[in-house]
Order: C-alpha cells, then sequence, then structure tokens
C-alpha cells in the first residue's frame, strides 16, 4: 500500500488516534453495574474453579468469567484491563467492517464512510464507555469475524471456521447466536450464494444451536435467577426498547443534554440533531428504492435479527452495539448508490462533527460519574478511619435521575459501597449491606443504625446525595 493510500484510508487515522482515544477511556471509572458484574476482581463465582465456566444465573459467559478470574490474581488491573480489551475488540470490528465492506464490493468511499460509521457512531458509547462490556464486544467481534469468514472463504473450511467463531461468540455474549443465522442471509441477499446453499448451511448451524443448548441445559444448576427486567412482556417496555435501537443508531443527538433532566439543554438537542440528521436522512430517503432491493432488504433482515435478543427482552445503551456492524453495512450500501458525491462528503463531514461532540459530552459525564464514586469511596475510607470486616450502608433515596451509565446518580457510582472496597485495594471491609430510605422517611435512620450494630455491624454508613458520614 502506497502513501496516498495510506493517508486515503480512514483506519490510517483511526490507529493514530487509538493511544489519545484508549488513554481518555482508561480514564473511565466503574459505576452501576460495572462494580457488580463477574468480570470485576472480587466476584465470587464460589468455591470451585469451574464455576467460572458453567452456566449461572441466565448465562453462560465462560470468557467473562475467566478473564474475572485473571483479575482475581492482578486486582491493581481493574478497570484499566477492561477498557483496554473492550477498545481493542471495538478496533478490530471497525477492521473488519472495513473488510466486509470492500468483500461486498462497496466503492472506497462507500467503505470508508461505513467504516467510520461504525467507529464513532453514538451507537458504540454504551459498550466501549463500558467497563462491564466485554461480552458485548467481542459478541460482535467473533460475529463479523464468523460473517468475513463465511463469506470470504471458498473452501472446505468455510463453514466449519463459521460455525466455531459463531459459537464462540455466542459464548461472549448469548445475543451472538445471531450470527448463526446473519452470514448465510447476507451472502445469498448480496448474490454470494444460492439459497439452496444457505439452506444446507443452515441445517448445520441449527444442529450446532441445539447443541449448545443441550450442552447449557445440562451443565445449567439449581442456583439460577432470570432478572425480572429482561422478561417485562409490555408494550410499553417493547416500545421503548424500539425506541432506543432507532434512537440510537439512526438518530445521532446529543442523548444526555434531552434525557437527564440536570443536564437537560434543549439547543444543543436541537443543534446536535440539525447537524448531524440530514446525512441519514439523504441516504435513506433520496432514493428510496434503494431501500427495496434484494441486497438492502437483506441487510435490514439482518441489523433487525442482530437486535432481536434485546428488542424482545430489554434494550438499554450497550445493546445497540449488538447490531451496530450490519447497520455500518447499510450505510456502506446506502452511500454506494448516491449520485452526489460532493453532497454525500459535506452531510458526513456535518454527522462526524457532530458525532464528535456527542460522543465527547458522553465521555465527559461518564468521567464525572465515575470520578464521583471514586470521591465517596475514598470518603468513607478516610472517616471510618481504620479497618472493619463489616460495614452497613443506609441510602437516603433523594428520586435522582440518572441516563445509563453515564450519568450515574451517586450511589450507582459508590457501588453501593464498593468504591470503598476498591479505596482500600480490596481488603477491607468483607462484609458490605445496603438499604435505602425514602427522603420522607429518615425518621426511621436511627432504629436501621442500631438494629445494624446489634447484628455485628462495625459502622454504620448513611449516603445522602454524593456525601458520606459514618453515624454509629
Amino acid at each position: 500500500m502506497n502513501l496516498k493510500k495510506l493517508l486515503n484510508n480512514p483506519l490510517t487515522y483511526i490507529i493514530i488516534a487509538s493511544p489519545f482515544l484508549l488513554y481518555a477511556i482508561t480514564l473511565l471509572l466503574p459505576v452501576h453495574d460495572d462494580w457488580s458484574y463477574c468480570t470485576t476482581p472480587y466476584y465470587d463465582f464460589g468455591e470451585k474453579f469451574i464455576y467460572r465456566v458453567l452456566p449461572w444465573y441466565s448465562y453462560w459467559r465462560p470468557w467473562d468469567g475467566l478473564f474475572g478470574y485473571f483479575l482475581s490474581l492482578h486486582k491493581e488491573l481493574f478497570p484499566t484491563l477492561n477498557h483496554i480489551a473492550v477498545y481493542t475488540a471495538h478496533l478490530v470490528c471497525t477492521f473488519l467492517i472495513y473488510r466486509l465492506s470492500g468483500t461486498l464490493g462497496f466503492k472506497t468511499y462507500s467503505k470508508n464512510i461505513s467504516t467510520i460509521f461504525f467507529f464513532i457512531s453514538p451507537a458504540m458509547l454504551g459498550t466501549v464507555f463500558g467497563i462491564d462490556s466485554l461480552n458485548q464486544a467481542y459478541a460482535q467481534m467473533w460475529g463479523l469475524a464468523a460473517t468475513t469468514a463465511y463469506i470470504e472463504i471458498k473452501n472446505k473450511w468455510r463453514v466449519p471456521l463459521w460455525l466455531a467463531l459463531a459459537l464462540i461468540g455466542t459464548f461472549s455474549k448469548e445475543n451472538g447466536i445471531t450470527f448463526f443465522v446473519i452470514p448465510q442471509l447476507l451472502a445469498w441477499s448480496m448474490g454470494r450464494i444460492t439459497l439452496r446453499q444457505a439452506v444446507k448451511d443452515t441445517v448445520w448451524a441449527a444442529l450446532v444451536v441445539v447443541a449448545y443448548f443441550s450442552t447449557r441445559i445440562a451443565l445449567t444448576n439449581t442456583n439460577v435467577y432470570i432478572n425480572d427486567a429482561y422478561l417485562e412482556n409490555t408494550i410499553t417496555r417493547k416500545l421503548k426498547n424500539v425506541a432506543v435501537f432507532i434512537g440510537m443508531t439512526w438518530i445521532p443527538l446529543d442523548y444526555v443534554s434531552l434525557w437527564h433532566a440536570p443536564n437537560r439543554n434543549l439547543l444543543i438537542v436541537a443543534l446536535t440533531l440539525i447537524i448531524s440528521t440530514p446525512f441519514i436522512i439523504y441516504i435513506f430517503f433520496s432514493k428510496p428504492k434503494n431501500l427495496l432491493t434484494r441486497e438492502a432488504l437483506g441487510l435490514i433482515a439482518c441489523m433487525l435479527i442482530a437486535a432481536s435478543p434485546h428488542l424482545v427482552t430489554l434494550f438499554t445503551a450497550m445493546h445497540p452495539y449488538a447490531s451496530l456492524g450490519i447497520s455500518a453495512l447499510i450505510v456502506g450500501y446506502l452511500t454506494d448508490k448516491m449520485d452526489n458525491k460532493k453532497l454525500l462528503y459535506i452531510l458526513f463531514a456535518m454527522f462526524i462533527a457532530s458525532t464528535m461532540f456527542v460522543d465527547w459530552h458522553h465521555w465527559q459525564k461518564s468521567y464525572e460519574s465515575g470520578m464521583t464514586g471514586k470521591k465517596m469511596g475514598e470518603e468513607a475510607v478516610r472517616k471510618i478511619n481504620k479497618p472493619v470486616d463489616k460495614v452497613y450502608i443506609i441510602t437516603i433515596d433523594r428520586g435522582e435521575t440518572k441516563y445509563s451509565s453515564f450519568c450515574a446518580i451517586p450511589n450507582d457510582a459508590f457501588g453501593w459501597g464498593l468504591s470503598m472496597y476498591a479505596e482500600t485495594g480490596y481488603k477491607w471491609p468483607e462484609t458490605i449491606f445496603n438499604t435505602s430510605v425514602k427522603e420522607k422517611e429518615t425518621y426511621k435512620i436511627d432504629s436501621i443504625a442500631e438494629d445494624a450494630l446489634a447484628k455485628g455491624y462495625e459502622k454504620v454508613i448513611l449516603v445522602h446525595g454524593d456525601t458520606v458520614d459514618v453515624i454509629r
């Protein structure tokens, strides 16, 4: 590759920017689920090592269990190593989108646009800024690798390698199972294989899926529970899922300024919407017939399949990443059909400018949330003043509003006391118990505190806002 091609390749600039971007990401500290998932140094899998790789709760994610085990041996690497692992997966996904775009025959400019879209889209923020999101990042990475292998390889290893990569992705996170269907549907819609071949390969995929579920059921023990939030089967929940999916993927406005009341700024919402949306409108609606081709319908079907596990359960800011790869290919396909390149470039430049601001603003609020948790942890350790084994935490519920993990309420940033545990190098306290009282019920605090002492807790902490006080 000569110098001119390197300078015209978006991957060149992504690689150059990566050390700086990764450094900024590593400054983000744990909040909420980051403190309680198995990719932490202290997650309790039970007494046997094998429990880390067996199905637990409603998951079967052995890679996360092994990652958490490594962190338990090197606690000082949390959460930096998590960030490095997640960003690495995002970077590999970006390279795979670039390669797939070329394999599918997109023109150079369309290939570049789809690659940049994937790399900077706000749909990636919940995953790439996350600490507990290795599962989502690697399910996408292995799924895109499976798709690339299926479409590119022409020999007898095509199907076995595709199935193996899709299975590895499924062991990363359950939605990876969609890549047992997506590659052959994509290849058929793009005219790369016959319908007969797609059906034949789907039969092989079905056999692997049956084997996966059979093994999972056989290995699952009785200590299983499923988060009720994933089973909420209401119209409101489903509509909210669809809204988050469409909004985060295709309407790149500043959601911090829209959804989080303390940071609400409708002027910023309007500006980011006005600047970024014309690009999306142009590629989707300037030539509506492009959406009715077999290729476009196949890509749209693949996108919906990729998103479906979350659409039917729970769709949060992390989950648009599951379908972002296919969404980027849709962008590549549609831009490939545009005639007015000058207008396309102008609109895409506007899209990039707006999106970069949105990404930065989400990073800023994530950083502030993490620092709030660290400050509270330091304050708790300082006020306790000596190592203790058992701490009881009472939180005054003030009804604070939050926006995903970007704008966390103080107690979530505090990790319900786990930030304090981290500040002691995971040495003390060994037992942390949490309860909360409504702001109008603060009269209960004294009796709760006395009861905690009677049960053997050495210190009772009161959390009010972002302030931590030792009250017993």
